[in-house]
C-alpha cells in the first residue's frame, strides 16, 4: 500500500510578497506557512521579486520545500509558520 504523501496548496502573494501556503498530510491535517520572498530568491532560484518570478521559483522548488515542512515541527496552535531561507 502507497504511504499517504505531504501536499502544498498553490501560495498566494501577500503585500509584503511573503509568500503564503498550506501544507496538508495524512495524519495531521493543515498547517499554513509563511515563506519570504528573499528567501525564495535566496535558495529558490527566483531571479528577483516579482510575482512571476516568486510563483515560478515556488513551482519549480516545490521538492525542496515539501522536506522543508516535513521537517518542521507543527504547533497545534493554529497561527501561520515562518520558513527561513536556512531551512531549504
Amino acid at each position: 500500500m502507497d504511504q499517504p504523501c505531504t501536499n502544498l496548496t498553490a501560495p498566494i502573494l501577500s503585500a509584503d510578497s511573503t509568500m503564503w501556503f498550506s501544507a496538508h498530510g495524512f495524519g495531521w491535517g493543515y498547517c499554513a506557512f509563511a515563506l519570504p520572498a528573499k528567501a525564495v530568491c535566496e535558495k529558490l532560484g527566483a531571479a528577483n521579486e516579482t510575482p512571476k518570478q516568486l510563483m515560478l521559483a515556488f513551482e519549480l522548488g516545490k521538492r525542496r520545500l515539501l522536506q522543508a515542512v516535513e521537517q518542521k515541527a507543527l504547533p497545534g496552535t493554529g497561527e501561520r509558520i515562518a520558513l527561513s531561507a536556512a531551512e531549504l
